[in-house]
């Protein structure tokens, strides 16, 4: 039987890697459409309650129109359930100052519950995702007149880099508009990439640039957006 150096097996998962990436984010390298430039900043304090248990409470804070102008604040107590090594179960709340165009104030509400899956593949951890969102949405033109009940699917990939603090990562999401009056149809899709770096065993600090497109709705954007976010465990 043959065997694999292992700068080959190292090659081959960078390739996985790199090949997810390119899948994820090619269409946004065909859009011509470049509408808006955002940015985000978050914190999320966690702690476990027991071996399963996790609660957390997170806030951001969210600028648009070319990084000028305050759009949302928001703020997500959760709690999360791990049934086995690999499946997690969840719930989340998120309250949300809005500032429409026209710089008016509202207050939305949104509950949301999840099923997710972690599959380990070698260097790498594949999570799949599927969550229902009941609420106001985030599109950019939303009215906010209805509570909207959306099916947000998420894929992810993390890549173990051995020895190393940082931990790169990709992600891909579309979200399926369930009560739609017209049917339900998918009306939004983001592509993540990024890094988070372990600061110590307690905190993490992460850096991400995000891509979203909004799609089959009235005046849709695409917006390019530059985050990074803490984390400290309790």
């Amino acid at each position: 039987m043959t065997k694999l150096p292992v700068g080959a097996t190292m090659i081959n998962t960078r390739n996985i890697f790199v090949l997810f990436f390119l899948t994820v984010f090619f269409p946004v390298v065909s859009s011509a459409q470049i509408t808006d430039f955002r940015a985000r900043a978050g914190v999320k304090v966690q702690k476990d309650l027991s071996k399963e248990l996790t609660a957390s409470i997170e806030y951001e804070h969210r600028f648009d129109n070319l990084l000028t102008t305050f759009d949302k604040a928001l703020i997500e107590p959760a709690l999360s359930f791990d049934v086995t090594k690999r499946i997690r179960v969840g719930a989340e709340w998120r309250f949300m100052i809005d500032q429409n165009l026209v710089r008016e104030i509202e207050y939305k509400q949104r509950a949301s519950a999840y099923f997710r899956y972690n599959y380990p593949l070698g260097d790498f951890d594949l999570k799949a995702k599927i969550a229902l969102q009941y609420g106001f949405d985030e599109l950019t033109f939303s009215s906010g007149k209805s509570s909207k009940l959306i099916n947000r699917n998420t894929f992810e990939l993390e890549y173990d880099w051995f020895g190393s603090k940082f931990t790169p990562f990709v992600v891909y999401e579309f979200f399926y508009h369930v009560n739609n009056k017209n049917g339900g149809i998918i009306n939004q899709w983001k592509a993540k990439a990024g890094t988070s770096y372990r600061i110590d065993k307690r905190s993490e600090l992460s850096v991400f640039y995000l891509f979203e497109k909004e799609i089959n709705i009235a005046h849709p954007v695409d917006a390019h957006v530059f985050g990074i976010g803490y984390t400290y465990k309790l």
